[in-house]
């Protein structure tokens, strides 16, 4: 028993021995499980954090490579290369490892090759040809336990010449033509979109519609509702080639599946004006104002109404295009520096040194009070700068002499005044002259011109265009030199002219050029008028006649001093029709063409705002009041007056520009501080004297079918005249009644014949018509019917422009005030055209700042203009880019192409 007993307890020993041994083997398993996972958890979150940390570097990475295409048209291979020094820092992510790389197929210089080609999806913009710079972005994150991530994007950086589209607008873009509207072509606005057509009739887009911020149908931009008066029917293609034929109406009511009615709950947007646009972020997934379907009703996903033909911000992310420089708030503002003279220190090879049309042109034309305003960004008196008034009140004989005048017998003066002379227009010297009560001049100020030669050294030639004449007879050429009637009668071949010869009393016949009032001589000083205009838009702050006015009275506001550029003589010149001239020394081929640059200065105030130097506007921005019925001036800034866009520093309108603007005609001194809104007789002292303040303008004259340059070497390019003045076009241009595309409808194929890839880039851009006379508008101020075409005209040239900022509708005024005018008014008219058979336009119409010199709003249709019918259609020539006009400005759009994460071994 003993010896059983015992044999059992040793076998209990080795059991519970044996079963600790168990356990303790699962318990180290069971902690050798937990300690695995533990360790395969805290790698799945070094791999998740190296993951999200890979993609904030990529984004980090995409980002700065946008802005730095943002601030540099061409960056250096340094500038991209640096941005992989820029990692996201700790404070973002987390402790992290970056290794950053960019690269790209490198043209002979190294910097990343480009090429033309169309922009690929999934961009807003795919479709349009751009220039395209492909590169390769690749980001790796590393963990401090060892967990790697590497992720690589391809992107495209796509540069986009503006005159793709048939509409552009950096702000709110509107469409509220009365009659049918169907003009053509891409319409992108980075703005709001307002939507409208008149009773009965329709507004056709038969290409894709896009917008940053929202599109609006039941108001116009000024708050005016739309059931009123535009209750017309707008129509939005749904696939290619939709809406390119007739749209339903009363005598044809059959529907075009492809061509869709956009009805007022289409929008994206009701019941109130949208907000500044913040891509994206108007309509959240509620809100009273949001149209909760939109995404359905624009974008491609299924059901849809509109297959993504029109989007926005919300529906499609549609992106700001801006120019490279731009940044920030305030874009309109800063664009304007295209048109705008450089400054001292600023490199040509910068981001807006670049886009300036003053660097990209060819020929300059430089007018300003003094030489040293001539060319800033050169101090210093060069060769070739011209006082027009050297030997004006001192020497005798008056005035400075020109000669000899190429084609024209004996020498010719700049135009004077003198009170002894018998012309009761002439008021006596300008305030602050040196004149005395002695002859005074009427043309003042210094001149530069000069061209752009194959060795990029730019030569003077100004005496060269002063000997081939600056005067002309009563009307301005129509044809060039040689051409037979229609030819400048008195200086044959002179490309810029400054005068005319007077028209006593305005009956349409020049002063004999033997009277006793000319001395004796023939065209002496005394035989001449400046070249005045008058303008309504910028001469009245509201539609309607002043009290106590009559004709030909005017306020001095709008009295416009031009000066005419002879584009078919300029194109005679750089051809070497010219004897000895310098024309066919002009460095065209850096342009595709010819780009004319036309500043002038005279008569402009420093800007007390921008230290206290002249910076390319008027310096007048007290032009809505809308507290006052009769728009004067009441020293309250609003938000639509601020077209400069400098509140934060100004918080009052800008007048500092009026105090010198009635000096020419002899108000009393100060009269015309803070308002310029002094009436004159217009006829007597505005189209007779000298204009002293910053109200002068550069006209285009002479343009018609086959009088454009084009480049010598392949007939393809053309001829861009860019100014920082307002720009007036009269007449034809570029096209005439002979214009085979104007067929209705037009040919399928359209011809080009004798065309050249034209474009105007200015503050405003004002069509004149054939029948257009600056006697005529100084004798019918306040007569719109004196101001009446009575033929069509034709133009085809892309436009580049200032427009007026919206502002609600003041208690009292037309429907449209406050809007600023709309697409269909974008051309500036100031004449009656509804008799005239038709204005007939052909090209891309861009908004892309605030006008800052030709500050008048939009108004219609008692005194400014009386509507034309309208013919408008998009150039798609334009679509070509060997066809762009030169000095194209282009747009910037970064697309992502392609994104994954590579998991090859390293």
């Amino acid at each position: 028993m003993c010896r059983d007993k015992g044999r059992s307890q040793g076998f209990t020993l080795v059991a519970s021995l044996l079963v600790l041994l168990l356990l303790s083997a699962i318990a180290v398993s069971l902690l050798f499980m937990v300690q695995g996972a533990g360790q395969v958890g805290n790698n799945d979150v070094e791999t998740s954090q190296a993951y999200y940390g890979a993609e904030s570097g990529m984004e980090l990475l995409t980002a700065n490579l946008a802005a730095l295409y943002q601030q540099s048209q061409s960056p250096t291979p340094g500038q991209i290369t640096a941005l992989t020094n820029n990692p996201p820092t700790s404070a973002m992510i987390g402790s992290m490892a970056y290794q950053e790389f960019i690269t790209w197929t490198p043209d002979v210089n190294g910097n990343p090759a480009s090429h033309t080609s169309v922009i690929s999806p999934p961009s807003s913009n795919a479709g349009l040809s751009a220039e395209i710079i492909p590169l390769t972005l690749k980001v790796v994150a590393t963990r401090p336990g060892g967990a790697s991530v590497n992720m690589t994007r391809g992107v495209e950086v796509a540069l986009i010449p503006v005159f793709q589209f048939g509409v552009f607008s950096d702000s709110d873009l509107s469409y509220f033509a009365g009659p049918d509207f169907n003009f053509q072509g891409r319409v992108h606005t980075n703005g709001n979109l307002f939507l409208a057509e008149g009773n009965g009739n329709a507004l056709v887009l038969n290409d894709k519609v896009t917008a940053v911020g929202e599109v609006v149908r039941d108001r116009l931009a000024n708050n005016f509702l739309t059931n009123a008066n535009y209750t017309g029917d707008v129509y939005v293609l749904n696939q290619s080639q939709g809406c390119n034929g007739t749209v339903a109406n009363a005598t044809n009511p059959a529907v075009d599946p492809n061509c869709i009615k956009f009805t007022v709950p289409d929008a994206s947007w009701s019941g109130g004006l949208p907000p500044v646009p913040a891509i994206g972020a108007n309509c959240p997934a509620a809100g009273a104002a949001c149209n909760l379907n939109w995404p359905n009703i624009s974008t491609t996903v299924s059901p849809t109404t509109f297959g993504g033909w029109i989007g926005n911000g919300t529906s499609m992310a549609v992106q700001p295009l801006n120019l490279p420089f731009v940044q920030g708030a305030n874009g309109a503002a800063q664009q304007i520096a295209i048109i705008r003279k450089a400054p001292l220190g600023e490199l040509t090879t910068s981001a807006t040194g670049s886009s300036r049309e003053y660097n990209k042109a060819n020929v300059r034309i430089l007018l300003a009070s003094n030489q040293a305003d001539l060319h800033p960004d050169r101090p210093g008196l060069l060769a070739e700068d011209i006082d027009l008034t050297a030997g004006g009140c001192v020497a005798s004989p008056q005035g400075k002499l020109v000669g000899p005048v190429v084609g024209t017998p004996g020498s010719t003066r700049i135009a004077m005044a003198a009170t002894g002379q018998g012309d009761g227009g002439w008021v006596g010297p300008p305030t602050g002259s040196p004149c005395g009560a002695g002859a005074w001049n009427l043309i003042d100020g210094w001149l530069r011109v000069e061209y752009l030669n194959a060795a990029g050294a730019w030569v003077g030639i100004t005496t060269e265009w002063l000997n081939l004449g600056f005067a002309r007879g009563l009307n301005p050429p129509t044809r060039p030199v040689g051409g037979g009637a229609g030819s400048n009668p008195v200086h044959p071949n002179a490309i810029l002219i400054f005068q005319e010869q007077a028209d006593r009393n305005a009956n349409g016949i020049a002063a004999p050029p033997n009277s006793t009032f000319d001395n004796g001589a023939i065209l002496s000083q005394y035989s001449w008028y400046p070249i005045n205009l008058f303008d309504p838009r910028e001469g009245f702050p509201r539609d309607a006649i002043p009290a106590g006015m009559a004709n030909p009275a005017c306020y001095v506001n709008g009295v416009m001093n031009a000066v005419e550029l002879d584009v078919g003589n300029f194109k005679k010149w750089v051809q070497g029709t010219v004897a000895g001239g310098s024309g066919p020394l002009v460095f065209y081929s850096g342009q595709n063409g010819y780009l004319v640059y036309f500043s002038d200065r005279r008569g402009m105030l420093p800007d007390p705002n921008n230290g206290n130097i002249t910076s390319g506007e008027y310096g007048f921005e007290d032009v809505i009041n809308s507290n006052s019925p009769t728009g004067t001036p009441d020293g309250v800034l609003e938000a639509a007056e601020d077209v400069d866009q400098n509140a934060a520093i100004s918080p009052l309108p800008s007048v500092w520009g009026t105090p010198n603007v009635g000096n020419g005609v002899r108000l009393a001194a100060g009269v015309t501080n803070g308002n310029p809104y002094q009436p004159i007789d217009c006829s007597a002292r505005g189209r007779k004297n000298i204009v002293t303040g910053a109200r002068h303008v550069l006209k285009l004259v002479d343009g018609g079918l086959g009088n454009l340059p084009v480049r010598p070497d392949n007939s393809l390019g053309g001829f861009t005249v860019a100014s920082e003045n307002p720009v007036y076009v009269q007449g034809n241009y570029n096209s005439d009644v002979t214009d085979p595309f104007w067929g209705n409808p037009p040919p399928a194929v359209q011809p080009d014949i004798n065309h050249a890839a034209a474009a105007v880039i200015a503050d405003a851009v004002t069509v004149l018509s054939n029948s257009w006379s600056d006697t005529n508008s100084m004798l019918n101020p306040l007569n719109l019917a004196g101001r009446a075409p009575n033929v069509p005209t034709y133009y085809r040239m892309a436009i580049a422009g200032g427009k007026n900022i919206n502002f609600l509708q003041p208690a009292g005024t037309g429907q449209d005030f406050g809007t600023d005018g709309g697409v269909h008014n974008f051309l500036r008219y100031i004449e009656t055209w509804g008799g005239s058979g038709g204005l007939y336009y052909r090209g891309s119409l861009v908004s892309l700042y605030y006008s800052q010199y030709a500050t008048g709003t939009f108004k219609c249709c008692n005194l400014v203009y009386g509507p034309p019918p309208r013919y408008y259609y998009f150039d798609n020539a334009f679509l070509d880019p060997t066809k762009l006009p030169p000095g194209t400005p282009m747009l910037q759009d970064v697309v992502n192409l392609t994104y994954w994460q590579d998991f090859k071994p390293y």
